[in-house]
């Protein structure tokens, strides 16, 4: 329990979703007790009169921005348009409105695509502008990293209080095992699971397996999410991982 959250309004965007889900139960835990979940059926986050009428209806005073745009490699390739436009619409005019609204601390959550293809490892963040994105997902990567510019600028100018968090690679229940747009670990299980199915000895993946990837657990990320919210208020970026 935290007093942090004690008679405050918190609004969760992507709060039905796998990470989104782990923070909404992570926030009970917490002591939060007026959650609202805004549902892509009612407010379409890519339209700034919807966000308006979501903040409105919410009344927050703090707002976790996990709603994006995602998938995997293929869908990356497939969608590079829209993950661009649709990311960076869902954010920037949230973050803009929020200060508007004079909302009390935003929290964005951005990505691990966000970090220079060459970038030393570990990742540092120090490190985010040494060069441009691994081309398949830098569309993505990008329009969230938008949100750290965003961000600095508000603070700057308008000392707004916003923070912006990049996890690693998440997995855990919940996670998404379509095979054209889940991450790497869901991607690997259900391959293994159906190449036993279908009684093969081998299954076909992404890339040449040279790259190397951290993951972290669902819940971890979602508890550094919670409290971040509570504890930080600076908005010099911040990696969350395993450090595995």
């Amino acid at each position: 329990m935290s007093e942090f959250w004690k008679n405050k309004r918190v609004c969760v965007t992507g709060g039905a979703g796998f990470l989104g889900s782990a923070v909404v139960a992570k926030l009970y835990q917490r002591g939060a007790e007026e959650i609202f979940v805004p549902r892509s059926s009612e407010y379409n986050l890519v339209d700034g009169d919807a966000i308006d009428r979501m903040l409105d209806d919410a009344r927050p005073d703090v707002v976790i921005h996990l709603a994006a745009q995602v998938g995997g490699i293929g869908a990356n390739r497939e969608h590079p348009a829209e993950f661009f436009y649709s990311n960076l619409m869902m954010g920037v005019q949230l973050l803009h409105k929020a200060w508007e609204k004079n909302i009390e601390k935003v929290v964005a959550i951005g990505t691990i695509c966000a970090y220079p293809k060459f970038t030393p490892i570990p990742f540092k963040e120090e490190d985010l502008w040494i060069g441009y994105p691994e081309e398949t997902n830098a569309p993505y990567g990008l329009a969230k990293k938008m949100l750290l510019v965003q961000s600095q600028a508000y603070r700057q100018q308008y000392d707004y209080n916003s923070i912006y968090l990049l996890p690693v690679n998440l997995y855990g229940p919940g996670d998404n095992f379509d095979p054209q747009s889940s991450h790497v670990i869901p991607a690997l299980i259900k391959k293994c699971i159906d190449a036993q199915e279908q009684g093969v000895d081998e299954i076909i993946v992404w890339g040449d397996g040279s790259p190397t990837r951290e993951f972290l657990y669902v819940d971890d990320a979602a508890e550094a999410i919670v409290l971040a919210a509570e504890k930080y208020n600076d908005s010099e970026p911040v990696n969350l991982g395993s450090g595995l």
